[in-house]
């Protein structure tokens, strides 16, 4: 069992309990980000999913291909060597602003010209002027603030956190208000391309930096050597994130999609990755140190367990009320779909956790292999998934493909950093036997109750409060010790 005594026990030193204090400041922001993000984009979904047709958010997922490439490319493996670079980066931002700024515009630039061809491709009428809308975003975005990466290499995700939201309020105003107006497809366009631009320019408001044109090819070389593997990771991972979204398309046609979207946007929820972001400067801080992270990753481990293990499985048991309540009876077909990717976005999140401790130890070959096995398994698993379970075989094959290779990463963390698998899991085992047993009384609580939004926000309150009451009598019981760690996290921010 981990000894709790205080989740300052990860450092020694006071400039380690102050690294502490702003990992754990850093997470809360980025919390808030995620619950802010996430929330309001939750709201989005389901105000857009009454104005718009599935075929409209169809349409929009073709363009979703070209978003992807805007994610993987912009945000190259420089970004990652920055962070993990120790000493000044100032020398080096001229150069990977350069890189970031080239390649956005020959990615927008390639994307413009064969937007035609994209059209034809998936038989998507109407999808060329907004593809090329799209590219435009890719531009812009190759322009951000460099410099921006200092706000997460010195943990400052307080800045971070207004930095992300000014583009995420942008997009939800903009596109809330379009759709009002018009009902089409471009509302959904246009809010992500107005989140993109005003966060484009917040970034040199909120960190003041002027790029000049000087480019650095021994410099380039050098953060290319750890970038390299992260570079090919987001290569892959662009392939990975909408290769079902190509296979839908392709094989059931742009409404299929429509419905595909919206059932991956839900689970959406539980993707805690950015708030696991907070720990990759943490981690590279004590990347020399292995009890530190022997430690570090089994508390990190149990915190996100905590949260999102009783995340997940409400919302397995509560999504046919949702899409009852919220959604319409027009978005019935992503019942199963939804539940499936509920259960993979839990496993694929948990993950991520061991995903930065690989980038902070400087081994970011290991993420980019596991990636490429869950591409592999996806390929493999999605034509016949879908071809005898349409929708539900996609969301079965991404579930496949998100198992085996967390399970394969978790395998090589603990190897790494030496510890045996039965002290993993004895490290979670309580939380998951608390989550499966809150949501047998949670389903059984909603077979005596109505469907209505009174009962539903009444269900999602009982449940955390059994949730609760469970952890105090596991951590009565089985010294299990969850609260503890979570109140010591909570206790960091003051």
């Amino acid at each position: 069992m981990i000894t709790l005594n205080s989740i300052k026990s990860l450092f020694i030193s006071d400039s380690m309990e102050s690294l502490s204090k702003k990992t754990a400041k850093g997470s809360f922001w980025l919390l808030m980000f995620r619950i802010f993000s996430q929330g309001f984009g939750f709201i989005r979904t389901i105000i857009l999913a009454r104005l718009l047709a599935p075929a409209d958010f169809g349409l929009f997922g073709i363009t979703l291909l070209a978003v992807s490439l805007l994610e993987t490319f912009s945000q190259n493996g420089f970004q990652s060597a920055l962070i993990h670079k120790k000493g000044d980066i100032k020398p080096y931002l001229d150069t990977s602003f350069i890189v970031q700024a080239v390649r956005g515009f020959l990615i927008a630039l390639i994307l413009f010209a064969s937007a035609p061809f994209i059209s034809v491709f998936f038989k998507a009428e109407g999808s060329e002027s907004i593809l090329r809308v799209i590219a435009f975003a890719i531009f812009i975005q190759g322009l951000t603030n460099i410099a921006t990466i200092y706000l997460q290499k010195e943990l400052e995700f307080k800045k971070y956190f207004f930095y992300q939201v000014s583009g995420t309020v942008a997009d939800i105003a903009v596109s809330i208000i379009l759709a009002l107006l018009f009902a089409n497809v471009w509302a959904l366009v246009a809010g992500y391309l107005a989140g993109i631009v005003v966060r484009c320019i917040v970034s040199y408001m909120i960190y003041f930096y002027i790029p000049k044109p000087n480019f650095d090819f021994k410099k380039a070389k050098e953060l290319l050597g750890y970038g390299k593997w992260v570079f090919g990771t987001n290569i892959i991972g662009f392939f990975m994130a909408q290769i079902d979204s190509f296979f839908v398309a392709k094989l059931s046609g742009v409404i299929s999609l429509g419905f595909y979207q919206v059932a991956y946007k839900i689970p959406s929820i539980l993707g805690l990755e950015v708030l696991a972001g907070a720990t990759f400067p943490a981690y590279s801080k004590i990347q020399d140190d292995l009890p530190k992270l022997q430690d570090a990753y089994l508390k990190i481990t149990k915190i996100f367990a905590i949260m999102l293990m009783p995340m997940a499985v409400g919302m397995y048991i509560l999504i046919p009320r949702f899409i009852t309540l919220f959604l319409g009876e027009k978005w019935s077909p992503v019942l199963w779909p939804m539940r499936i990717l509920s259960l993979s976005a839990l496993v694929w999140t948990m993950a991520v956790v061991s995903d930065y401790m690989f980038l902070a130890i400087g081994k970011p070959y290991i993420q980019a292999r596991w990636s490429a096995i869950r591409l592999l398994i996806l390929i493999i698993l999605l034509y016949p998934f879908i071809k005898m379970y349409n929708l539900t075989g996609a969301s079965m094959a991404v579930l496949v493909g998100s198992l085996v290779s967390a399970f394969g990463l978790t395998i090589e963390a603990i190897n790494i950093i030496k510890f045996s698998f039965g002290k993993y899991v004895y490290n979670i085992i309580f939380l998951f036997a608390n989550a499966l047993i809150m949501g047998s009384l949670v389903y059984i609580l909603t077979n005596f109750m109505s469907n209505n939004i009174f009962s539903f926000i009444f269900i999602i309150f009982s449940g955390a409060l059994i949730y609760f009451l469970l952890a105090l009598v596991f951590d009565k019981v089985f010294k299990d010790k969850s609260l503890q760690l979570l109140k010591e996290s909570i206790k960091l921010l003051g």
